[in-house]
């Protein structure tokens, strides 16, 4: 296969190319080719191997792999709809990187969705291609920004990351592309989704700027940041307390942590929001989500229509158990599908200039 011979001559530059510290593995399960489909021969997502061999540049690296991704999406996907990789201005005019997905028929105006991957320091995985290949058949247009401090375009843009801060802004830009530059995507149609810390500029996104989106789906997100660094190891806490933002620990300057916390602002929610959680998360805690839901209870948004809760009790794959194939992850999938179509309706295409 093309995509075979390209992973093998990238792999063979990235291993002899590189030059000095090891590169982390990704974690990035396998997924088949479609949502509720057996796994296809081949149809893997593409993961770094781990680089136990001195001499590898871990950023060298990430760049190399990231081209390899690039292939993937256009491999698989190319054939049954428009795919780019663009570039545009997100805060402080930094240029972002992001991928485009939309149906072929340009005549008409489609619904569109922010698509916001998951991870801190990581990019848009093909573990992802099912969902993106049912939504453009669904009839959306799809913008997935790589924003500051993803994976994949080197040390100096992975050192920008701002955890809750300019990194939200860089996602709520991707909404200026598509009012400048596609024509057929309907604004007035906008939707946002995105899993685990997606999940949390997801979050972020409707809360600093509700009167852009129609809807919202945030799948196991990051909730609470003083309850998740309670949770989490030194290592992973010193990921925040390094960043200017922050500042310190959270037992040092608890307020950013506190500010930049979702659940610190859901009497802010006016978007219908739909989350997805599972019980036996062992990334984002439950107790995360938990104190999510309670606050929003307590705000009374359950009752006013806009916020949506269903726990998957210990579901297979736990963080990752819709974005795996499972009975779990498809019916958390098909809900999604139906939340969208609820507010988005994305059926409706209508002619430009008609």
């Amino acid at each position: 296969m093309a995509r075979t011979r390209a992973a093998s001559l990238l792999l063979v530059a990235a291993l002899s190319a590189c030059a000095t510290n090891p590169a982390p593995r990704r974690p990035s399960p396998n997924l088949p080719e479609q949502v509720g489909a057996a796994p296809q021969a081949g149809k893997t997502a593409v993961a770094p191997p781990a680089a136990s061999a001195p001499g590898i540049d871990q950023f060298a690296l990430q760049e190399l792999f990231k081209r390899l991704t690039d292939v993937s999406f256009m491999t698989q996907l190319g054939s049954e709809m428009i795919i780019r990789k663009i570039t545009y201005s997100g805060a402080d005019k930094l240029p972002i990187p992001a991928y485009f997905f939309a149906p072929k028929d340009t005549l008409r105006r489609h619904a569109a969705l922010i698509f916001v991957h998951d991870g801190i320091h990581s990019d848009l995985s093909d573990v992802y291609v099912p969902h993106i290949r049912s939504l453009v058949r669904e009839g959306y247009v799809i913008i997935a920004p790589e924003y500051r401090g993803s994976t994949g375009y080197g040390k100096d843009f992975f050192d920008a990351i701002d955890y809750g801060g300019k990194e939200v802004d860089d996602v709520l830009e991707a909404r200026t592309y598509l009012r400048d530059l596609v024509r057929y995507a309907d604004l007035d149609r906008l939707g946002i989704i995105g899993w685990s810390h997606g999940g949390f500029i997801t979050l972020h996104s409707i809360f600093r700027r509700p009167k852009l989106f129609r809807v919202a789906v945030a799948h196991v997100p990051v909730a609470d940041l003083p309850a998740r660094m309670r949770t989490h190891s030194t290592g992973y806490q010193q990921i925040f307390s390094a960043q200017p933002a922050f500042g310190g620990t959270l037992l040092q300057r608890p307020q950013p942590y506190v500010e930049r916390s979702p659940v610190s602002h859901v009497r802010e929610l006016e978007t219908p929001l739909l989350v997805h959680a599972a019980s036996n998360d062992d990334d984002v805690f439950i107790i995360e989500n938990h104190n999510l839901r309670d606050s929003m209870v307590a705000a009374g948004k359950d009752r006013a229509g806009l916020y949506h809760y269903k726990e998957w009790i210990d579901p297979p794959g736990g963080h990752s158990f819709n974005r795996i194939q499972t009975r779990e992850g498809l019916e958390s999938w098909n809900e999604t599908l139906a939340f969208l179509r609820r507010y988005l309706s994305p059926w409706r295409t209508l002619r430009i200039g008609g």
